[in-house]
Order: C-alpha cells, then structure tokens, then sequence
C-alpha cells in the first residue's frame, strides 16, 4: 500500500509540528547592510534581524543587549540595539522599517550566546515590515 500525496503531506506536516523542522524551508540567506543581517522568512512573512559575524568580530565577546526603545515600530536607520563587547560599544540601525512583532529576550538574558549559536539563531527582532 502506497501512502497518497494527502497523506504524504498529513504525515509531513504532522512531523514538522512535532520537530520544528519545515520541508518547505527557504535556505537562509540573509542580506547585509552595516552590521546587521536581514532575512524575510517565507512562511511567516516577517523579517528576522541579526548581528553578521564581521560586526561580532569587531565588537568581540558580547557582554550586554540593550534594545534602545519599546516601540512596536521602528523606521530603517532607526537604533535597533545596542551591543557592549569587550571590543567596542555598538549601535546597530534598523535594516527595515516595520512593526516590531518580538525581540530575542533568550539573546538579553544570555548575550554569551550570540557567539555560541548559528546565526538564524542569533537574530535579534523579528519585524513585519510595512
């Protein structure tokens, strides 16, 4: 007995629930522009937000993450964080103009992280642009 494609995706979609893991996935290959990454992920529609390795580099083992404001939007150019390394002290500007749908509160409450994870792991704010 050979499964349909309704089942084939039934089981698909029940497995991508349970493991977090999608088949339907895009590569991520973020944008860079000053410092931050940026990637419009195509089954949520928002846009994730990081820190590129070359900024990590320059600003060394992050120490502290200070999201400058607690608006729900933000503009591009606008402050999007501020990291403190043992480095430099930096602010990153927003990439995108958006409504701020989260900020990575696991990234301000363990900032050593951002070092240790990959970098679709590191974002930093997930944004729905406008």
């Amino acid at each position: 007995m050979t499964n349909s494609p309704q089942q084939t995706g039934f089981w698909a979609k029940l497995k991508s629930f349970f493991t977090g893991h999608s088949s339907r996935s895009a590569a991520f290959e973020p944008t860079e522009k000053e410092g931050v990454w940026y990637w419009k992920n195509p089954d949520s529609g928002n846009t994730l937000v990081g820190l590129t390795k070359f900024a990590y580099q320059d600003i060394g083992n992050i120490t502290f993450v200070v999201y400058p404001t607690a608006e729900d939007s933000i503009e591009t150019d606008d402050d999007l964080v501020e990291l403190e390394g043992d480095k430099a002290v930096e602010n990153l500007k927003a990439p995108v103009s958006g409504h701020i749908v989260k900020r990575n509160q696991d990234l301000i409450d363990n900032p050593e992280k951002i070092s240790e994870q990959s970098d679709r792991d590191n974002w930093l704010m997930e944004i729905t642009e406008n």
